[in-house]
């Protein structure tokens, strides 16, 4: 057996060379925890395993990452000197697929550390406990829920600024959003802290919680947790979001969100051309009625509006673009940004302005 070492932090881990595990799924929609990684923690990241794949780039699928090689095994990357093997697809269950428990185990026993992604707890099988025990590697089970309270409605006594991604899907840009308006706000000198709920945003920031593996009562106080913490030392706190209120299987999170982040502001995001939620295929309503329905569900003590519009516009030519930014800036009378396609500065830029007139408003109020 191995001689027992001593267990490494979260942020310990992010901060390590990876390989992302991503077999049989790897590409931007389908494996959106290994894209978010390789867009950006990209110069951590040594390779991607697919066997469908191997033999391309990561370029040659996302169009962005550079020459990251796909390989169809662990040992295929070892030469690399990964160090931990982060699970980059999370699942519509809480089953441990047959087929990745060897590729699992293969890590393990190789000596990488584990960042698991899924519902499913990787102790719970025997053999990659045994493995585990016998490496004394570290696994971060992102699922785990730290002790967590009722929200108590503290954000409501912050000085901070809380803006929220929120949006029409899932998986369609709330958390790259969130991210493009933290790095760029913070390039411009405005102190942000960045509120992850899910493991995306975890293993990127290295600090949050996946609020959907919290009991329901908990999300919300689970949510003014990670956003206290954020605030700390900060003007701006960005929230992260997830699922969408009109998404049948994931309104409960995003409403948990919502109602424990407290914001001032919404950045309602959308993947443009989208038609139908993901998994569940409902009809995706008229953006202005969930514009309205996000704003609406926002609490009296502090009503949010909309400040724009964010919208992932892959696969769109330039000038389709712009056709379809235009025709949605007509319908709801927002600004449009895809904060990838253009940068995160405007989208700041109408964050600041949105924030002035508010508080001019609340000051004329109080007068």
């Amino acid at each position: 057996m191995e001689e027992d070492v001593a267990q490494l932090s979260h942020a310990e881990l992010v901060e390590k060379k990876f390989v992302l595990f991503a077999e049989e799924c790897f590409g931007l929609f389908t494996s959106k925890i290994a894209a978010s990684l390789v867009r950006y923690n990209g110069d951590r990241c040594v390779a991607v395993i697919d066997s469908l794949q191997a033999g391309r780039t990561v370029q040659d699928v996302l169009g962005y990452g550079g020459p990251i090689p796909i390989v169809s095994r662990v040992e295929d990357a070892l030469h690399l000197r990964p160090e931990v093997l982060i699970i980059g697809k999370g699942l519509h269950s809480a089953d441990l697929p047959e087929s990745w428990k060897p590729h699992i185990l293969s890590a393990v026993q190789n000596g990488l550390h584990l960042v698991n992604s899924i519902h499913y707890r990787l102790a719970g099988d025997p053999d990659i406990a045994r493995a585990i025990r016998d490496k004394g590697v570290t696994v971060w089970e992102t699922k785990d829920t730290p002790p967590v309270q009722l929200n108590k409605a503290r954000v409501l006594d912050l000085d901070t600024w809380v803006i929220h991604t929120c949006g029409s899907d899932s998986n369609i840009g709330k958390k790259t959003a969130a991210l493009q308006i933290w790095q760029e706000a913070n390039r411009v000198g405005i102190s942000t802290g960045f509120a992850a709920t899910g493991q995306s945003g975890m293993l990127i920031s290295g600090h949050g919680i996946a609020v959907d593996g919290v009991p329901g009562d908990f999300m919300a106080g689970a949510v003014e947790k990670v956003v206290m913490d954020a605030a700390a030392g900060n003007e701006w706190v960005v929230v992260e979001g997830q699922g969408s209120l009109n998404h049948i299987g994931f309104s409960s999170v995003a409403l948990a969100i919502l109602h424990g982040a407290l914001p001032h502001a919404l950045v309602f995001c959308h993947r443009l051309g989208a038609e139908r939620t993901k998994v569940w295929e409902t009809p995706i309503r008229p953006l202005p009625e969930l514009i309205r329905l996000n704003e609406e569900l926002s609490v009296f003590e502090r009503p949010a509006k909309v400040a724009a519009i964010s919208v992932n516009s892959f696969g769109f030519s330039e000038e389709d673009y712009r056709r379809e930014v235009e025709k949605l800036e007509a319908d709801t009378g927002l600004p449009v940004v895809d904060p990838v396609r253009e940068g995160g500065a405007r989208l700041v830029e109408i964050l600041r302005a949105h924030q002035r007139e508010t508080l001019d408003r609340l000051s004329d109020l109080r007068r």
